[in-house]
């Protein structure tokens, strides 16, 4: 514990009674020791009054100095200094102030702005005190004031029971900025989308596109479209689709509680970007038109699709011309035509043209060559006498073949001798091969290939088969066309010695020199491909060879005899 007041005055004294020895010892008395002798008199003086008087009291300065308490309640729920409160409506709020002096004066602020001020001039204050306060956070201070000043702080928020939104698209916004009054964008496929915020569900957002356009200098027409997003959640996007130009947007969002928002404003299409195509066409083709397939589309509207022919300034519109308000349908457009070709030395040149509302055009130029019949390539043509049957194999190419049927026919009659359909699919083909043996009548038939082709046309190609030579001469020498017998009952009942032998009768024994030159014309005629010169050697009786029966004719050396 440290002195008090009285033992500290003692202990000056002493000192004091001390100090005046030592100067007696060394001086003697002096006017200074008279002097120091009264001070230490004084001194003991006022020792015995201080006794006298009792303990001494602290005076009231060097006692603990003053505070003041401050406590908020908001709307009744107690709010401690540095929370926060939330609120759907301006609260009131409860201020109470405490002290062990005198309070001078309390304020109450919102973001930094006074809106209450009082002077209690008393050791407590209380008041209830209606706040107005903006959307969203507010701060909100109590400043009281005594012999020191103390100060609450509280953030209380304010949200009525309309949502609000955090925009995320075509802008970004923040909860308490609403969307800017007018946005530019460059295309008229759009999508809004953000995020909801509010103290309850939000039933559903609806979203109303106006759109005016110009009819002519005096009229104008308006397109609208309503969306609307049911049940939403905490998040909600929508894709608008929009015209050239102003698009007038209203959103409006409400709650399970029915309040609602609403949020105005105007964007503005500014498209630069050309329709894309995507072309399917060939380069060449055997029929007279062409199959021309795209796939075309524009991120605002397609407002014009053709196809120009460069060499006759022709063209074939495939999708006109239309006002300029949104369309889904004119966003995409697929394209399945033919065009019509003309069989020249020169390909047939074609432009490719798209246009979107703003103006924005993009062009695709091609040529298809024409080459108007299918290509057939025959690989075996010949007839069997013997068999009476001709062989015709081959192939079809450079056409959309269907079908392929072959048939036979008989020059001197004009029968029809055979027919098969070697060919016949729904799909149609560009290779077609065909292998066939038919029915024929030697030296006497054509065959008769029928291509259709190309959704119906028809291309026929004639076909004369070549006689197989070995099988002609031995039907020549079987004898008359109108016998029934086989060669060896002709051979064994000859016709008389003066008859004149017919092309395939058979010649006997007894025939007479003057028929061997009209033998040797006839063969010589058939078999002058054979690279050498036939003889031909008659037999008509068993004794010509040895008494064996040979039909026709054979080789001898490499000579047919």
């Amino acid at each position: 514990m440290p002195p008090s007041p009285t033992e500290q005055l003692h202990d000056v004294i002493v000192g004091l009674v001390w100090l005046r020895r030592v100067l007696r010892d060394a001086g003697g008395e002096s006017r200074f020791q008279g002097r120091l002798t009264g001070v230490v008199v004084g001194c003991l003086v006022v020792s015995l009054l201080l006794a006298s008087a009792g303990p001494i009291v602290a005076p009231a300065a060097a006692q603990e100095e003053s505070t003041i308490s401050i406590d908020v309640a908001i709307d009744g729920e107690q709010v401690s200094d540095g929370g926060d409160r939330i609120v759907q409506s301006d609260p009131t709020a409860n201020v109470t102030a405490e002290s062990n002096a005198t309070i001078d004066l309390v304020e109450i602020r919102v973001d930094g702005e006074i809106r209450h001020s009082y002077r209690p001039e008393n050791r407590s204050f209380s008041r209830a005190v209606p706040l107005e306060l903006g959307l969203n956070d507010n701060t909100v201070e109590v400043i009281a004031d005594g012999d020191r000043v103390s100060t609450f702080e509280a953030t209380v928020t304010k949200r009525t029971g309309a949502p609000r939104v955090k925009y995320a698209s075509p802008f970004t916004t923040t909860v308490k900025g609403g969307p800017p009054d007018e946005t530019t964008v460059p295309t008229g496929k759009v999508t809004i989308a953000g995020s909801l915020h509010t103290v309850s569900t939000v039933d559903r957002v609806t979203i109303e596109r106006t759109f005016t356009y110009d009819v002519d200098d005096e009229s104008n027409e308006t397109d609208r479209d309503l969306y609307r997003i049911d049940d939403p959640g905490e998040e909600f996007s929508q894709d608008l689709r929009l015209g050239v130009g102003e698009n007038e947007i209203t959103m409006e969002y409400v709650d399970a509680a029915g309040k609602s928002n609403t949020d105005e404003f105007t964007l503005v299409v500014d498209d630069e970007t050309t329709p894309t195509i995507d072309l399917d066409a060939p380069n060449v083709t055997y029929s007279d038109s062409a199959r021309i397939r795209a796939s075309v589309s524009d991120e605002t509207k397609l407002d014009r699709v053709a196809i120009e022919r460069v060499d006759t300034n022709g063209s074939q519109v495939l999708l006109s011309e239309t006002n300029p308000e949104p369309d889904t349908e004119r966003l995409n457009v697929s394209v399945d035509t033919r065009v019509k070709l003309y069989h020249t030395d020169e390909p047939n040149e074609f432009r490719f043209v798209a246009e979107d509302t703003a103006g924005n055009t993009a062009e695709q130029e091609f040529s298809i060559e024409h080459d108007p019949n299918p290509q057939v390539a025959i690989a075996a043509n010949e007839t069997n006498a013997t068999a009476e049957t001709t062989h015709v194999a081959g192939t079809i190419t450079g056409a959309d073949v269907t079908r392929v049927t072959l048939e036979t026919i008989n020059t001197d009659s004009g029968e029809r001798l055979d027919i098969e359909r070697v060919h016949e699919t729904t799909d149609p083909a560009e290779n077609v091969t065909f292998n066939r043996t038919l029915a024929a009548a030697p030296g006497q038939t054509v065959a008769n290939l029928i291509v259709t082709y190309d959704g119906g046309k028809q291309y026929t190609e004639s076909i004369t088969p070549r006689v197989d030579e070995s099988t002609a001469s031995e039907d020549r020498d079987e004898g008359d066309g109108d016998s029934d017998s086989d060669a060896t009952a002709t051979i064994e009942n000859p016709e008389t010695d003066d008859s004149e032998p017919s092309d395939g009768d058979a010649e006997n024994g007894d025939a007479t020199d003057d028929s061997t030159p009209d033998t040797d014309e006839s063969d010589d005629d058939s078999d002058g491909d054979d690279g050498f010169l036939p003889i031909p050697f008659g037999v008509g009786t068993r004794e010509t060879l040895g008494g064996i029966v040979v039909v026709g004719s054979v080789y001898l050396l490499g000579v047919r005899v």
